[in-house]
């Protein structure tokens, strides 16, 4: 009679389908500073080196799930090969045990499965896709232990940069009802990568309202994946969205400088909000020539806001871009001008708001409301711009809200601020109230 033996299929680790193929694959767009990695190498372990006699009287007739004892020794050396990281020696020796006639579905499967990781090793992964289909087709693997044999292929065919199989490969996983994780980012990477940037924004989207359900920030990476998603696609409104998320939780100032230049230069953008752009230029620290502290200076000061030329000019000088170089010279008589008219304003600045309050002229108590919380009279001055929104015959009203809104941010009412710019309507002073609402809810 036939001796047999049992063998057993396991790893090491908390992953069996990552130790089965051994993968690690990596994100390498630019955009992305997360990897996600998948195994430290094979760990494909057969038990009994050395064939052992199933229990007295056990044949494959009342055991199916065992295999010849004729194979133990091919299929311990492949296992030893898989060990050494030897995927296409494996493969060869693999031949060896398929040429055993009449095989058992156990003794299939254990063969599909070695030459899964095999072909993993070898990098051959159309090979380890075809094996694994028919671990999995087997009905001998769990649930938990199926989803993570479908990771593993997925990746294999990330890592060979098929990305269209792998991103068939995380839609299975998907459907056969696999967890959350890294998984979801690997078939956007993979639709992505693929060309599919419609289905690459839906499921980035997926993962954010996931991540949003369970109270965390969409990490910094996976936006900016998505605004570059969008940027492909073309679509503007999606990646102004995305940029305006960056902003909001990771406020930084390259981000600030983006945005700002995107709404600032789009065709049509009115000239007359260049002092609303200068001023959230200067917050989020993007003046960074002394031409722009200079000019902004001297517009704030033909405005009549020598508080805010003031501003301008002390920031430039004390990041030195100002007071040096061949217009050194100029940059002072610009300051000696600037602060004999602060000097002037703020003596003459109580009378104007007697004078603005008690008179009918919405557009003057604007402005010397503004300058009144330039000065520091928060209170004075948030009243006497409200009262001057309150009175028809404005000019401009909602350039008059956007400059409102502003004065609230200096004057530290951050959220009346955002339901003011959420008002603000009008072809260019929309768009850049939208970024003056969001400075308003990250600077706190």
């Amino acid at each position: 009679m036939k001796r047999h033996i049992q063998v057993s299929v396991f790893t090491r680790g908390a992953s069996a389908l990552l130790v089965v193929a051994g993968i690690s694959a990596s994100f390498p767009l630019g955009v992305m500073a997360q990897q996600a990695a998948y195994a430290e190498g094979p760990r494909l372990l057969l038990a009994a080196a050395s064939p052992e006699a199933p229990p007295k009287g056990a044949t494959q007739a009342t055991n199916p799930d065992t295999v010849r004892a004729e194979m133990g020794k091919p299929l311990t050396t492949i296992q030893e090969l898989l060990k050494a990281g030897k995927g296409q020696e494996a493969l060869q020796r693999l031949k060896e045990v398929e040429s055993f006639p009449n095989r058992n579905a156990y003794e299939n499967y254990i063969i599909e499965r070695m030459r899964g990781a095999a072909a993993s090793l070898a990098g051959d992964a159309d090979t380890a896709a075809k094996a694994f289909d028919a671990v999995i087709g087997s009905g001998r693997v769990a649930a938990a232990e199926k989803h993570k044999i479908i990771e593993a292929v997925a990746g294999n065919f990330y890592r060979v940069k098929n990305y269209s199989k792998a991103a068939e490969w995380c839609a299975r996983y998907f459907k056969e009802g696999g967890p959350e994780g890294t998984m979801r980012l690997l078939w956007v990477q993979s639709m992505y990568m693929a060309g599919d940037l419609d289905g690459a924004a839906r499921e980035m989207l997926v993962d954010f309202q996931l991540l949003e359900k369970a109270g965390k920030n969409p990490p910094e990476d996976r936006l900016q994946l998505l605004a570059s998603i969008y940027q492909r696609k073309k679509d503007a409104a999606g990646y102004a969205s995305t940029v305006e998320k960056l902003l909001s939780f990771y406020p930084k100032k390259d981000y600030w400088a983006e945005a700002i230049y995107r709404v600032s230069t789009r065709q049509g953008f009115p000239d007359r909000l260049v002092m609303d752009v200068a001023r959230l230029k200067m917050l989020t620290g993007n003046l960074r020539s002394a031409n722009e502290y200079f000019e902004y200076a001297q517009m704030a000061l033909t405005a009549g806001f020598s508080l805010e030329a003031n501003r301008f000019l002390e920031q430039g000088f004390a990041e030195k871009l100002l007071g040096s170089g061949d217009e050194a010279d100029r940059h002072r008589r610009l300051r000696a001008m600037v602060t004999k008219s602060v000097e002037e304003d703020r003596k003459g600045l109580q009378a104007l708001k007697v004078e603005a309050s008690a008179g009918k002229d919405g557009n003057a108590m604007l402005n010397v409301g503004y300058s009144l919380v330039l000065a520091g009279d928060n209170a004075e001055g948030i009243r006497l711009m409200e009262k001057g929104l309150s009175i028809k015959g404005i000019k401009r009203p909602e350039d008059a809200k956007l400059l409102y809104g502003t004065a609230l941010v200096m004057a530290g009412q951050r959220e009346k601020a955002r339901a003011v710019f959420a008002s603000v309507q009008g072809d260019g002073t929309g768009e850049l109230a939208k970024l003056w609402a969001v400075y308003a809810a990250a600077a706190r």
